[in-house]
């Protein structure tokens, strides 16, 4: 019984059967060249042509379900060794080929990572950073400004005043949306430390699962930079921005911030592996510890 292999390989689709050379098939233009469910018009006729006691083998499970559905009844997934001695019998890749399809894969992979809620989550959190520097710097620079009345500089600094309303808008509608993507990405940690505060200690883990991994200390200085001066006090990261950090008395902020990186912890755990709702019980343990700090420092 003759067994004939379909093998895939950068763009094109290989038929393997008896002694013949492979019959090259170019897969159709498609926006991603991996994709299984592109089958060449002439490869589906060479299978069709094949005797009818011929064995197919794909070495997918969806060419081989595709193999069968034009009328194969014996077709299989191909076993390694069988792959391997087929993928021997191909001839060399084109490097300028090769290259394209490696490009046009990377490309397609990356748009599909960029294209998720977590993707999304990081870079509207970053985006949210630039505008806040930008904002305030703004509005620095306006407080020197000095504009006297009926001079050019009063209608400068009319239009000046304008623009700075917009960009405001327009930060306030980025967080929003930033918001929204907190509470489908990550809602635990959104409870607990703030929305934007959990998009920010996403962002600069990197993601979900690398904010997961991390232990409460390294999440407690997750986001801080370095101060240009030891006059410029201790390092501080994104978690001493969480909600609820003005009601703890300021001598009693840095047991705060452990406690609650503590808490973020369980709760981004929660939102990467088990999907669990902990958000109303640990926020109540927060706000425990927020009453009993302030207790403290009576």
């Amino acid at each position: 019984m003759a067994t004939a292999l379909v093998v895939g390989r950068l763009g094109d689709l290989y038929l393997l059967a008896g002694d013949v050379p492979p019959q090259r098939f170019p897969i159709p233009p498609r926006r991603d060249p991996t994709d299984a469910e592109a089958i060449p018009v002439g490869l589906e006729r060479a299978i069709r042509s094949l005797p009818e006691d011929s064995e197919v083998r794909a070495d997918t499970p969806t060419r081989a379900a595709l193999a069968r559905s034009f009328g194969r009844a014996r077709v299989e997934v191909a076993s390694i060794a069988e792959l391997r001695a087929a993928r021997r019998r191909l001839p060399a890749p084109d490097p300028a080929t090769e290259r394209r399809v490696l490009l046009a894969v990377a490309s397609a992979t990356l748009e599909r990572v960029l294209a998720s809620p977590e993707e999304i989550l990081i870079s509207l959190a970053r985006e949210d950073e630039r505008l806040e520097r930008a904002v305030g710097r703004e509005a620095r620079a306006s407080e020197a400004f000095l504009a006297p009345a009926g001079s050019p500089l009063e209608e400068y600094a009319r239009s000046w005043t304008e623009v700075r309303n917009v960009l405001e808008r327009h930060r306030t509608a980025l967080v929003e949306r930033m918001r929204q993507q907190v509470r489908e990405v990550v809602p635990n940690l959104g409870a607990v430390v703030g929305p934007t505060v959990a998009a920010r200690l996403v962002a600069a883990a990197g993601g979900v699962g690398a904010l997961a991994r991390m232990r409460a200390p390294r999440i407690q200085l997750l986001g801080s930079r370095r101060r240009p001066s030891p006059e410029r006090g201790p390092r501080y990261g994104a978690i001493y921005r969480a909600d609820r950090m003005g009601d703890v008395p300021a001598d009693r902020r840095g047991a705060y911030a452990r406690s609650l990186a503590a808490i973020a912890a369980i709760a981004v755990r929660a939102d990467a592996l088990t999907h669990a709702d902990l958000a109303r019980r640990l926020v109540a343990r927060r706000d425990r510890r927020i009453e009993q700090l302030r207790r403290q420092g009576r």
